[in-house]
């Protein structure tokens, strides 16, 4: 019990770093707090979806915080895999933000090509960040192994 408190707590702070990258993207960037100048939507997409993000990492870091379990554990993992998900695909929304293609928007998340805003790196991170928990997230799982089992010989219930 106590490795699985250790581990839930070191791995926790994976979700805390997302949180401070994501609010960090929220506050500079002007591409996405504009929806990257478009208005057609009405909404800002894009940022009310790094919000979100941003609090799901909120809740789950302080979950893992304070309860600390390896059910705690695994919605973190089934988390960070999702989110990495969501940022991945997020190239395919290219055209809701005026881009003509995936790959240029891919270019424009991943910091290969500059085109205005202050997203450069800070994306990479936050995939880097959601991977490396989800790997880790994983292992950290296996090194707990699997939930306790009943004692020998104690009756259980039926």
């Amino acid at each position: 019990m106590e490795r699985t408190r250790r581990l839930t707590l070191a791995y926790s702070s994976l979700f805390f770093l997302a949180f401070v990258l994501t609010v960090v993207m929220l506050a500079t960037d002007r591409n996405l707090r504009t929806d990257f100048g478009t208005l057609s939507s009405g909404y800002y997409t894009h940022w009310y979806v790094v919000l979100f993000t941003a609090v799901a990492d909120l809740v789950g870091a302080l979950l893992l915080v304070v309860v600390g379990s390896r059910t705690t554990l695994k919605v973190g993992v089934v988390g960070a895999g999702l989110s990495a998900l969501v940022f991945l695909g997020d190239v395919f929304t290219y055209s809701q933000v005026g881009f003509a293609s995936a790959s240029a928007f891919a270019q424009y998340l991943f910091g290969q090509t500059y085109y205005g805003g202050d997203v450069r790196y800070l994306y990479d991170a936050l995939v880097t960040v959601y991977l490396a928990a989800f790997a880790l997230g994983l292992l950290a799982l296996r090194r707990i192994g699997p939930a306790a089992s009943p004692e020998p010989g104690v009756p259980q219930p039926p």
